[in-house]
């Protein structure tokens, strides 16, 4: 399951409740890190036992903590906001009095903070208008005209990213003639193929899962027994992966 595909895929009320229901998997996912809770099954959650539903539920509480912080926390790239309306937003949504915004964000008047508000439902407006006009308009597209997914924590959106699934199936079969396991012909210099394989190759590792470097060498030779290193820093330079500062231990960032 690839979790930012899901987290763009969501609806406004998966994205408020921080998880979504797959009919073909039976199972709610979290939209923040990708855990799995199958329904019929029962979780047993401190003391409790619960429902996938409400397992899937608290995990997210307990793991992730309030998804509105979560998804103020995103980039600008990402939301559209500046770091003033974030910090508005977590006032008004927290119940804060106008004196006490003003205070918080240390300048304007009472009235400035009722005009922030008001902009803010303006753009909610608009924003819902837009939603509605471009998901007629990808109605009325060709599942393979539709573009793949941005990962979350790619550094800078851009016309690399602009990819159709049709284009990203040809690329992977083109650089990946043996299958999409490996090994790849070699890594394309145009940016846009290479972001794209990345996007494929970091499939390989699992969210939530710390590797030590030489577990990661290992995945990577798979496509480039050569070139690992490369690969590696790759993906670690377009956020693919994270990794500690000493490069003992990488994740997946997506």
């Amino acid at each position: 399951m690839n979790v930012s595909e899901s987290f763009y895929n969501a609806s406004s009320t998966e994205l408020k409740q921080g998880y979504a229901y797959h009919a073909d998997t039976e199972s709610y996912y979290c939209l923040v890190c990708g855990e799995q809770f199958e329904e019929g099954i029962v979780y047993q959650v401190d003391s409790r036992f619960m429902e996938a539903h409400k397992a899937v539920a608290v995990h997210i509480t307990k793991q992730h903590g309030s998804m509105l912080e979560y998804l103020l926390a995103l980039d600008k790239k990402l939301t559209g906001l500046t770091d003033l309306q974030k910090e508005l937003i977590g006032a008004f949504a927290s119940g804060m009095s106008d004196a006490d915004t003003v205070k918080m964000t240390g300048g304007g008047s009472a009235s400035t903070i009722r005009n922030h508000r008001f902009a803010l439902k303006e753009k909610a407006k608009q924003a819902k208008l837009f939603l509605a006009i471009m998901e007629l308009m990808d109605g009325g597209l060709a599942n393979g005209q539709k573009f793949v997914p941005v990962h979350r924590s790619a550094p800078l959106v851009d016309e690399r990213y602009a990819l159709t699934r049709d284009e990203y199936s040809a690329l992977l079969a083109k650089y990946l003639p043996q299958g999409l396991a490996g090994p790849l012909t070699g890594l394309p210099r145009k940016e846009k193929r290479k972001a794209a394989l990345l996007r494929h190759i970091a499939t390989a590792f699992k969210k939530g899962r710390k590797y030590k470097e030489t577990e990661v060498n290992e995945l990577l030779k798979r496509f480039m027994p050569e070139e690992y290193v490369t690969l590696r820093r790759y993906l670690v330079d377009y956020e693919f992966l994270a990794r500690e500062s000493d490069g003992s231990t990488y994740w997946l960032n997506v």
